[in-house]
């Protein structure tokens, strides 16, 4: 078992409590799950609801834009045969009436005055019409003019009875320098009511539904079908259905919600309890991998001390506090003497048992709030927060070198341990973690120095 697994071992408690929390949590929330479940379910219905309604906003776009995309034919027509004569317009009329039954009437309007209009009988009193000079009719035909776009208007009392959907289409003439003139407007008018019910709107009991939008204005339209009210209920659903140059505002709710919704109780007690062992063991899980991934990035695996990663971020943070506080801290620089060569002749174990040995014993020598780190082979860094040069500073290193010679017995040898120490000082040394560094090596490879020149003089 190597050091942080069993540091992970130390904090096996902390997985343990988030467990049991979070089961305790789910037992008290169980009645917070019986209104859940009463959400959703409700909130199923509303599901249900939307799917209806966008099935019938689909159905109804269909409807009326493929109805009333046929008035683009008609203009189609006129703008590449002006000259037309009542015949020609006729059996164009006859062929739209036999693709699409549904149609109530098609107008051709120039300088939009009902000259021609399809079928003649039963529309008799259409003819000559102004329509501009028509209440209900003269907005929409005179943005059909001023935009040179088609309009949706109505649905609407016709001028010679019943109800109509009507879509004016522009007709534009070019002259001979090739510029468009307004020439007239086609008018092509069909019953909504069918419509609406092939749509959907009026079939089934489940779900009412309410239009607004007259003449193609949207949300600040006339209602013209179902309740206003509707419109204001919280639990309506709205959407938009488009429509030749507008669009209308599609409304509905269930009839009924506690049928839409047969909602019945569920065993929650028991629901309860299996869902707070299951969220514990879950939680106690999560917890525990995330604390021994959190221990393997910031530690290192054979001293226990926080590795290269953890000390840089640490490091940072102190240098931060200490510039904005004018604190001092110091920065040492370790390096095992001979690490190389007693690796190479006692093998792994031996290096390895030096590198701990050297954890140990700094571990035991440094404050608690000191933090020392394998930075990195046989090379370690300690930060000493709220330290400066002076007597105390030497007498720390030197019980520090006191506490790693002590003599360290691996693979049946004895083997004296001795460290080359390099101090930065911050601020005194520079304000820069990096320029620390660079000072706190450059000063412990000349204690190294030292220690050489004094063996050979020995």
């Amino acid at each position: 078992m190597n050091r942080t697994d069993r540091l992970f071992d130390r904090l096996t408690h902390l997985p343990l409590v988030v467990g049991v929390v979070a089961g305790v949590l789910v037992l008290f929330f169980a009645e917070w799950l019986i209104q859940l479940e009463q959400e959703r379910v409700e909130q199923s219905a509303q599901i249900r609801l939307q799917a209806n309604v966008s099935s019938v906003r689909s159905n109804l776009e269909s409807e009326i834009n493929t109805l009333l995309s046929l008035g683009l034919s008609v203009s189609a027509f006129v703008s590449a045969n002006p000259g037309f004569d009542t015949p020609q317009y006729e059996q164009l009329a006859e062929r739209l009436f036999a693709i699409q039954p549904r149609i109530r009437n098609i107008a051709i309007a120039p300088d939009n005055i009902v000259r021609f209009i399809y079928p003649r009988s039963g529309n008799e009193a259409v003819m000559g019409a102004e329509l501009e000079k028509i209440p209900a009719q003269r907005d929409a035909v005179l943005r059909v003019r001023r935009e040179w776009q088609a309009v949706t208007a109505g649905p609407v009392n016709l001028v010679q009875g019943g109800l109509g959907l009507i879509n004016r289409v522009p007709v534009l003439i070019r002259d001979g320098s090739g510029t468009s003139h307004y020439w007239g407007l086609v008018a092509l008018s069909i019953d909504p009511l069918p419509v609406f019910e092939r749509a959907g709107l009026t079939s089934g009991n489940e779900i009412i539904y309410a239009l607004r939008g007259r003449d193609g204005t949207g949300a600040t339209g006339e209602v013209f079908l179902g309740e206003a009210a509707l419109f204001a209920a919280p639990d309506a659903l709205q959407q938009e259905v488009v429509i030749p140059g507008g669009k209308w505002v599609l409304a509905a709710r269930w009839r009924d919600k506690s049928i839409a919704t047969d909602w019945q109780p569920l065993p929650w007690n028991v629901l309860a309890v299996c869902l707070a062992f299951i969220a514990g063991l879950l939680a106690w899980f999560a917890a525990a991998s995330q604390l021994r991934l959190g221990v393997m990035a910031t530690h290192d695996s054979l001293t226990g001390l926080a590795n290269r990663h953890q000390f840089l971020e640490q490091a940072g943070r102190l240098v931060s506090l200490s510039y904005r506080q004018k604190r001092p801290f110091v920065l040492l620089s370790l390096d095992l003497e001979d690490f190389k060569r007693i690796n190479d002749e006692y093998g792994h174990d031996a290096g390895d048992a030096m590198l701990v040995h050297v954890a140990d014993q700094a571990l035991v020598t440094l404050r608690s709030s000191d933090l020392i780190a394998r930075f990195g082979g046989d090379e370690f860094l300690v930060l000493l927060p709220d330290t400066g040069r002076g007597d105390a500073l030497d007498a720390l290193i030197g019980r520090l070198r006191e506490a790693i010679a002590q003599p360290l017995h691996v693979v049946g040898r004895t083997i004296n341990v001795h460290v080359s120490i390099g101090v930065g000082s911050f601020p005194d040394d520079g304000d820069d973690l990096s320029v620390l560094m660079r000072v706190a090596d450059t000063a412990m490879y000349m204690d190294k120095r030292s220690h050489k020149q004094k063996a050979k003089l020995a």
